[in-house]
């Protein structure tokens, strides 16, 4: 059996785990998320959930509830990264391999309208993570690129409300994540411009009818317990 790769984050991984359970259960991926926690309320349950799980693997994914300032006041994008960058080198220390998701895309923030930069700033932690992620020993995946509008939106047909995903949006990016954390082969090139384009495409079409088979597969196997 594959190494348990635990999945600490907030809403949006506490989400994951409950629409897409029969993923988590086919690749042994386990989902540790607290609704409506920040990037700091996160590093103080981090070494906790690593030691508990006793997984090998960690994917973090957080910083949008900083951006919402949902411990009732602003924190700049450099601290957000900071934070990150801190469960990420405590990740190392312990020998537990990491990955780090990009913060969702968000026109707005459903639970704050006050905030009236979140494109910006998600834009802003994301960047950070992208250049420098390798630094503190993870590995980035960029999820934005495949759920946000030109305008840096998450696409309503991947939402609820604006910032979390439905079922569809975390069927998108399950491919990614999956070929990212070795639990799937990664795409094959297949050439340049439109062919490139056309073949990548396809196995993401490929990829999501498989997570799904095999979602579904899990959750009956599941439920003949």
């Amino acid at each position: 059996m594959r190494e348990p790769i635990v999945f600490i984050g907030d809403s949006i991984t506490e989400l994951w785990g409950f629409h897409r359970a029969g993923t988590f259960e086919a690749y042994n991926l386990i989902p540790r998320g607290g609704s409506g926690q920040t990037a700091r309320w996160i590093t103080m349950r981090f070494r906790r959930d690593l030691e508990e799980t006793r997984a090998r693997g960690v994917h973090l994914l957080c910083g949008v509830n900083d951006i919402g300032r949902n411990e009732g006041f602003f924190v700049p994008a450099d601290e957000i990264a900071r934070t990150l960058a801190g469960m990420l080198d405590e990740a190392r220390a312990m020998g537990v391999k990491a990955w780090i998701g990009s913060i969702m895309p968000a026109a707005s923030i459903p639970w704050n309208p006050e905030v009236r930069d979140a494109p910006a700033m998600i834009a802003a932690v994301n960047a950070w993570l992208r250049d420098h992620a390798h630094e503190h020993g993870a590995t980035f995946i960029d999820y934005h690129a495949v759920l946000a509008t030109e305008t840096g939106g998450l696409r309503p047909e991947y939402g609820t409300d604006g910032l979390h995903l439905s079922p569809a949006g975390y069927a998108a990016i399950e491919p990614l994540m999956l070929a990212a954390l070795g639990r799937i082969p990664p795409p094959t090139p297949g050439g340049v411009g439109r062919g490139a384009a056309k073949v990548r495409r396809r196995w993401i079409g490929l990829a999501v009818a498989a997570v799904a088979l095999l979602g579904a597969a899990a959750v009956l196997v599941l439920g003949a317990r």
